[in-house]
């Protein structure tokens, strides 16, 4: 492991779970139905015993990543390393994701309060690879790179690191047209951290795209309860056996319709706004 060491957890009050800045009810929220964002939450542990966590679909079919040995001993495997808490000073976390040695990306919800807003970028902690106090690495955040508006299609942010990881960033998905590509039925996989297993990553591998819903966001049938914000959709690995990367991130569920599901902002929108200011990933 690059790094020993324990982080500690972010500071938490009894009873409160870090609520985010909530966008505001646009058409777009309408249209979905009542979008839950999955962040953000405290660390102060998980539900026990709890029978029914929100935004699992059905069965839990998530797995804890618990491969490369006890934290301090051995390397966690790429990619797992590449995905890891984001903390906030002010309490709770969310998933966030290297896509490039010194870019983090989450989403905008989580770096939100509705006290005071958005936080200045220094209160933010990227912690790679995290698990069980283990980590591959962490950095404070130097930048907050979000869009101007609010809204689902806008929830996702990029924290840029006071400096680099000497970790293999996980590379975003070639960016096709949205509207003509919605991947239906493509096998995926989310991780994430979440409100029943805040220390230790778990993936649900194999889950589906369910297609477009209004505007640019994605459906897909996902588990990712609270803490799940800003987990990375990955595709590749579980269609072609080939390299994970990035599809989009998952902001919450959308408890509309027959079943819940989950809605993810897919990756041209998100390459859409980097290009758009000069910032280039792979």
């Amino acid at each position: 492991m690059r790094h020993r060491g324990a982080i500690p957890p972010p500071r938490t009050t009894p009873g409160h779970t870090g609520a985010p800045r909530l966008p505001r009810r646009g058409w777009l929220t309408r249209a979905i139905g009542a979008l839950v964002f999955a962040g953000l939450l405290s660390g102060a542990g998980g539900l026990a015993g709890a029978t029914e966590l929100p935004g699992i679909h059905g069965a839990d079919d998530r797995r804890p990543v618990i491969t490369g040995g006890p934290p301090k001993r051995g390397e966690y495997p790429w990619p797992w390393q590449a995905i890891g808490r984001v903390n906030r000073g002010t309490g709770g976390f969310c998933t966030g994701t290297l896509i490039a040695p010194d870019l983090v990306l989450t989403a905008q919800h989580c770096l939100a309060s509705r006290r005071v807003g958005t936080l200045p970028p220094v209160s933010m902690h990227f912690v790679a690879g995290y698990r069980f106090g283990g980590f591959e690495g962490h950095r404070l955040a130097a930048e907050l790179i979000r869009p101007e508006r609010d809204g689902p299609r806008n929830d996702f942010a990029i924290l840029r690191l006071t400096e680099p990881l000497d970790i293999t960033p996980i590379p975003l998905a070639p960016a096709p047209d949205a509207r003509r590509h919605p991947a239906t039925h493509a096998r995926v996989m989310l991780a994430a951290y979440a409100q029943d297993r805040p220390h230790l990553l778990s993936v649900h591998e194999n889950c589906v795209m369910q297609g477009l819903t209004e505007g640019p966001l994605w459906r897909h049938d996902c588990d990712g309860p609270k803490g799940s914000s800003g987990g990375p959709i990955l595709v590749g690995a579980a269609e072609d056996g080939g390299a994970p990367r990035v599809a989009g991130i998952s902001i919450g569920f959308a408890t509309s319709g027959p079943l819940p599901r989950g809605i993810m902002v897919p990756t041209p929108v998100i390459r859409a706004f980097l290009d758009a200011r000069g910032i280039t990933v792979e």
